[in-house]
């Protein structure tokens, strides 16, 4: 069984009602002057984001700096356009090959030639339903995240292989990305739900705000492969209890996203929680919140995990997908 623990839910939300967190920008999302700096900049970044799942593996050095994960992935396609100033129109995506992306990446991560076939696809119906420009998916839903008719931008974005995700993991990013861009307009916010990724699942279940019984908890405390229906159903519950308590905090659900995301990144990690802090270098927790990562984590006084040894041994589900 998977259930929201409503109570933890409730303690954790009036927990962060009760302070001033000030969120940053983060790197490389830049807001736009204009509408056409706007196109430009989503374009990229959606096709980052269509290739942003099981980032673990990705690293390296790009303008001198170490990144991991989605900055890696994000700086490397940067360094790329600048590079190929063509590089991410459809023309040029729809022909791209794994091998591009391994040079690209310079030989780290995995998965290049599915990774490339989700390029070519996204911009094949971009080039199809979309006349090659993304803010057309803007325009088509009239703003609207949900609409009766299928014309909304979770229905639309689901045309896309790589935005098939049943909870929208990619497009809820997408959305989040877009509204910090600015030129893209979202009429019914109330609708947007938080991508839920293997950070937040982490997080989640240490902090204590979703509770899961045995067979599904052992696995997940042994790390051992889950059934994608199984995580599918977890990732669901997890979605539900953040929007909770980002409606009791006040922080709009892009923004607590973004804290709970960067904790997972920081101090909450799969190999193990740095509940006292840790002294790594530009710890992303910070960069994103101003929150000091050398000191005792902020969530411990609400934190299940943080009293209890066996619960910091949580770890994201084991599942292959491109979901996330």
């Amino acid at each position: 069984m998977i259930k929201i623990n409503s109570s933890k839910v409730n303690e954790l939300g009036r927990f962060l009602k009760d302070r001033r967190i000030s969120f940053r920008v983060l790197p490389g999302i830049d807001r736009a002057k204009t509408k056409e700096e706007a196109r430009e900049r989503l374009t990229l970044l959606f096709y980052v984001d269509a290739i942003c799942h099981q980032t673990q593996n990705f690293s390296g050095v790009v303008d001198g700096v170490f990144k991991r994960g989605w900055d890696f992935l994000l700086s490397s396609f940067l360094e790329e356009k600048r590079r190929d100033p063509e590089f991410i129109s459809v023309e040029r995506m729809m022909r791209i090959k794994g091998s591009d992306l391994k040079r690209i990446f310079k030989g780290s991560g995995d998965r290049y030639y599915e990774r490339a076939y989700l390029l070519r696809n996204a911009a094949r119906i971009l080039k199809r339903d979309f006349s090659s420009d993304v803010m057309k998916i803007n325009e088509i839903s009239e703003g609207f995240i949900k609409r009766e008719d299928g014309l909304g931008m979770i229905d639309l974005f689901h045309r896309f292989k790589a935005y098939s995700d049943p909870l929208s993991k990619k497009t809820f990013l997408f959305l989040n990305i877009a509204k910090k861009v600015g030129f893209w307009e979202i009429k019914d916010e109330e609708n947007l739900w938080t991508p839920v990724d293997y950070h937040l699942e982490r997080v989640s279940l240490r902090i204590g705000i979703v509770d899961v019984e045995d067979p599904l908890r052992r696995k997940l405390l042994d790390g051992r492969r889950v059934f994608l229906t199984e995580d599918l159903r977890l990732r669901k519950m997890i979605g539900d209890a953040v929007k909770r308590v980002s409606e009791i905090s006040g922080i709009p659900i892009e923004k607590l996203d973004q804290l709970f995301w960067s904790l997972g990144r920081s101090l909450c990690l799969k190999s193990g929680a740095k509940c006292e802090g840790t002294n790594e270098k530009n710890c992303t927790l910070t960069l994103i919140t101003g929150i000091p990562c050398d000191k005792r984590c902020i969530f411990s006084e609400v934190c299940l995990a943080y009293r209890d040894e066996e619960r910091r041994n949580f770890k994201e589900s084991n599942v292959f997908t491109i979901y996330y």
